[in-house]
């Protein structure tokens, strides 16, 4: 019976987001002008639905500091593939995303990110997603345009706490002397997660943390301001798994772990085939 609910509502999520996003794809052809905005148009619509086919309820901690001031760069953690509905909760107006290149090739969904002006990356070309960034900061100062980065760089499988952050962020949060709003989602493993096929539902946290100022700093504080940013993220996210699963959170992380080994093991197996 569990999986069958999993089935069921996984296919409704499929077919949901489907029409969020051609309805998107509508939007944005009568709206050419507002293209920034698309981002939080297509995220509205995932939360009119899905919250109402999955029964998850989002506590958001910190909403005071999303959209305080701008331009920032916004950074998290990220799980799996619906943490759109998580960010969806605190996602500003005017605000792109860093995303893979691979991403503008999902029919549709992949149109919406490009039109909209999200950034993808071409994660093997340091060198030309460091270029894409310093023209985006560009855009940052100008427009007064926010950037949300996914800071691990993928998702999250099978490990506890958070993956080591990349620089990208940070650097750019430095050359235009803007605050790092750091965003930290509890743990939804078994929540939310369709891939591991788990649409339980159930609580989710998300907590915003205070803005980390960088005026004054130079290139060679991007280390520093980084490790800052992640000890108060991993620490917060600690918190939040102990508020999620209670005394159950090490057991989880460690199915979780264990969980990503095997995954891990099967393509190594795979692999010498």
């Amino acid at each position: 019976m569990k999986r069958l609910t999993f089935y069921f509502r996984a296919t409704l999520v499929l077919l949901w987001l489907a029409i969020a996003t051609i309805a998107t794809s509508i939007w944005m052809i009568f709206h050419p002008n507002e293209r920034e905005n698309a981002d939080r148009y297509w995220l509205d619509w995932w939360q009119k639905g899905i919250p109402k086919i999955v029964p998850v309820k989002f506590i958001v901690e910190g909403k005071e500091y999303i959209d305080a001031v701008r331009p920032v760069v916004y950074v998290s953690n990220h799980q799996h593939l619906l943490d759109a509905l998580m960010i969806a909760q605190v996602y500003p107006l005017r605000t792109l995303v860093v995303a893979k290149k691979e991403l503008k090739k999902i029919p549709l969904a992949g149109y919406i990110f490009d039109k909209a002006g999200n950034l993808f990356i071409d994660r093997s070309d340091r060198e030309a997603a460091i270029a894409m960034l310093n023209d985006f900061a560009k855009r940052m100062r100008e427009e007064g345009l926010n950037l949300w980065v996914l800071v691990e760089g993928h998702r999250n499988r099978g490990q506890q706490g958070l993956l080591p952050f990349k620089k990208g962020a940070f650097y750019t949060a430095i050359q235009l002397q803007v605050p790092i709003v750091p965003v930290v989602f509890g743990p939804s493993y078994q929540q939310l997660d369709i891939q591991s096929g788990n649409l339980n539902g159930g609580v989710v946290y998300i907590r915003v943390l205070e803005p980390i100022p960088t005026e004054g700093l130079t290139t060679n504080d991007v280390e520093p301001l980084l490790q800052t940013t992640y000890h108060r993220m991993l620490a917060a996210y600690q918190e939040l798994e102990a508020k999620t699963y209670g005394g159950n959170a090490a057991n989880i992380g460690s199915q979780k772990a264990q969980s990503g080994s095997r995954r891990a093991g099967a393509q190594v197996s795979s692999s010498r085939r």
